[in-house]
């Protein structure tokens, strides 16, 4: 007779679960203590999903229009940090980010990244840098 065994470890929804909540800047050891997950297992988590990510754009992919625009979110307690991106109008997803305040010093990175792909047309929400 054929005996049918589960995997060991985790649900896929306890994982899911896990990255969620670093996701949205709870920490490791915090993890831990809610879900009873150890915090390396999550720390493994969390670098699988990083190396599932996609690489940075082909030169067959550079969009001829570029969305650039920033969003204000906050990490921890009342600590606002901007998240700037660039995006292609053409097709989902985010192609190119920088994270830090609104200030041109944050801005010139990202700017440093898509000035070389010679977009047709960048598009942004007007914000003076």
């Amino acid at each position: 007779m054929l005996e049918i065994y589960d995997t060991l470890g985790y649900r896929t929804s306890t994982k899911e679960h896990c990255l969620t909540l670093y996701v949205n800047g709870m920490g490791f050891r915090a993890i831990e203590r809610v879900t009873g997950v150890n915090h390396n297992t999550v720390i493994n988590w969390v670098k699988q999903a990083g190396a599932a990510l996609p690489k940075a754009p082909e030169s067959s992919e550079i969009p001829e229009v570029t969305q650039v625009d920033e969003l204000e979110t906050f990490v921890g307690k009342k600590n606002k940090i901007w998240l700037w991106t660039a995006v292609n109008k053409a097709s989902a997803g985010i192609i190119a980010w920088v994270l830090g305040d609104r200030s041109a010093k944050t801005f010139a990175p990202l700017w440093n990244i898509i000035k070389c792909w010679h977009c047709f047309f960048y598009v942004t929400d007007g914000y003076c840098v």
